[in-house]
């Protein structure tokens, strides 16, 4: 049968049926162990119970309630959120995706400084449409080559709006920009009146070792976009302006309204994974089960020169391989054996849960060892 889906993206032909923590399960009921979380989501493992079962009480008391009221899910996420950023004293807007949330920041960003060029590094992936979007028809944005702190000579920062960072994710091949170079950055934006955004889509709530990957930096974001895991898989995005923005907003406001914008089921959700966060002391643990990854990719290294590089905070890992077809082939062995990894380039990326068990990282690590072993017997059987 032909699948009714617009084919707006390459999918394969597994179906999935049904989730639970760091697995899915396909309509043969084979079980993959999903070291991507989804689409780096669910850093509470899907199908969470704590969030599911707040999702069916929510339902229950209020789902939309429409843009004319308040509802107090949102505003005490707000406060929550506001007190985890450092931004204490600032406003939050809750939407539906990453790229919405990244639109809108950049929006305020542009409203308040009254300049129309945004900055972000060559590698950043900002959101699928709008200001944001990475295209030839975009005159406002403007790249900055990746750690690359002699570049920053070449910019007029006289007319940037804002400089968005995304700490971390670096179109999917997970690239940590330096310290030294990012502060560079931020100091010249802030001498001229911009604004630094931090684009914590895919590096928050944990994913770093931290409940935010700018908490890596010496700087203090003005806007700060939030989404994916703030949800755990359920569609909620944030933006959030520091104090200081909140006060020129009142100076310069604007009108941006969508049906389900700070919506009471999303916000209770986002309440939810905070809490649960919290209670469950997950990002130290996180950051430990990273550090153990990481060793691990290590000690496979030493043994394998194929892995060239290995990149990681975390539970944002990447390996790079010498060449596309080893890590494409490392890929598509690792869907057949039940793995489910990133895979862009040279480079193969691992963003589990923060629920991962260290065991099922050891089968990972195994199981790449024995098909790069694999592989190599096959090749030097080739040139015999």
């Amino acid at each position: 049968m032909k699948n009714p889906i617009i084919p707006l993206y390459r999918q394969s032909d597994i179906l999935i049926i049904r989730s639970e923590n760091c697995f899915v399960f396909d309509s043969d009921n084979k079980r993959y162990i999903d070291f991507e979380s989804g689409d780096w989501a669910s850093n509470l493992g899907h199908s969470n119970p704590k969030i599911n079962e707040r999702i069916k009480q929510q339902v229950d008391i209020l789902i939309h309630d429409g843009l004319r009221f308040r509802n107090s899910e949102s505003e005490q996420l707000s406060l929550k959120l506001l007190d985890k950023l450092g931004l204490t004293g600032g406003q939050c807007a809750f939407l539906n995706s990453g790229s919405e949330a990244v639109n809108l920041g950049i929006t305020i960003a542009k409203n308040m400084t009254g300049k129309k060029r945004v900055l972000k590094m060559d590698c950043s992936y900002l959101s699928a449409f709008g200001h944001g979007q990475i295209s030839d028809n975009n005159s406002d944005l403007i790249n900055i080559p990746f750690n690359n702190t002699d570049s920053i000579s070449n910019i007029d920062f006289h007319e940037i709006a804002v400089f968005v960072f995304e700490p971390g994710n670096a179109s999917s091949l997970i690239k940590y920009p330096n310290a030294d170079f990012i502060k560079a950055v931020a100091t010249e934006i802030k001498k001229h009146g911009g604004l630094i955004m931090a684009n914590e889509v895919t590096t928050g709530f944990g994913r770093t070792g931290k409940w935010f990957g700018f908490q890596h930096y010496d700087y203090q974001p003005d806007i700060v976009s939030v989404g994916k895991a703030l949800g755990n898989g359920y569609p909620i995005s944030g933006v959030v302006i520091s104090s200081r923005i909140s006060e020129l907003f009142k100076e310069t406001p604007f009108r941006y309204a969508q049906s389900h914008q700070n919506d009471a089921l999303g916000c209770a959700v986002g309440l939810e994974v905070i809490s649960t966060i919290e209670e469950q002391d997950l990002i130290s643990k996180g950051f430990e089960k990273g550090t153990y990854f990481k060793e691990k990719l290590i000690q496979l290294q030493t043994k394998h020169p194929d892995i060239v590089e290995i990149r990681a905070r975390g539970l944002m890992i990447a390996i790079e391989l010498k060449t596309t077809e080893i890590a494409d082939h490392i890929y598509n062995q690792l869907i057949g054996y039940g793995f489910l990894v990133g895979f862009k380039e040279k480079t193969l990326r691992f963003i589990p849960s923060l629920t991962i068990e260290l065991k099922h990282i050891d089968e990972l690590i195994e199981m790449i060892d024995i098909i790069i072993t694999g592989l190599n017997i096959q090749i030097l059987n080739q040139c015999r």
